[in-house]
């Protein structure tokens, strides 16, 4: 008797979780994958494949990810050049991943109109040893009111020898009075 009530309960139960997953269960799957829910997980994701572009030194590609402000204000390429030029070896690995800082404005309606945040790579190695501890960007994932700060904002990264940063890009508003 109580084999079969176990039975019945499942048979119920896979039911449900069949029946959920047709409906409104995938708008809460692309609802935790969307800006809203799972900005962190997305931009992780978009910083592991930025990471590799540093890694194969793809100027080009990196170039191409900024925000029109900034390319508006700064020779990207150049700066990549100086970039690369300035680091002591060549960037081959990290040890993790850190979102510090994020931000987010949504309106009465619920819609987002500005998200930003920036990713730190800990632990940055190169091929010679050395080790780069702030190495990162600042992203303008949304920006609805000024659609031409979206992007990579600026990249920059702390010279363990010296504390100076060195930074590709920027925003306009270093340029406005």
């Amino acid at each position: 008797m109580k084999i079969n009530s176990i039975k019945r309960i499942i048979s119920i139960t896979l039911i449900f979780a069949v029946l959920l997953s047709f409906s409104g269960c995938s708008k809460f799957i692309e609802d935790m994958n969307s800006e809203r829910y799972g900005a962190k997980r997305l931009a992780k994701k978009e910083a592991e494949e930025i990471f590799q572009m540093v890694v194969d030194k793809d100027i080009e590609g990196l170039s191409a990810l900024f925000s029109e402000d900034s390319k508006k204000y700064h020779n990207i390429e150049r700066e990549w050049e100086m970039f690369f030029n300035r680091l002591d070896g060549n960037v081959v690995s990290y040890s993790g991943i850190s979102i510090p800082n994020e931000g987010m404005g949504v309106d009465k309606d619920g819609v987002i109109y500005d998200s930003h945040l920036s990713v730190n790579y800990k632990n940055v190695k190169t091929d010679t040893g050395t080790v780069y501890t702030n190495f990162g960007y600042y992203q303008t994932r949304i920006d609805t009111r000024n659609p031409e700060l979206e992007g990579i904002n600026l990249f920059t990264v702390q010279f363990p020898d010296t504390g100076k940063y060195f930074t590709v890009g920027g925003f306009s508003s270093e340029y406005e009075d």
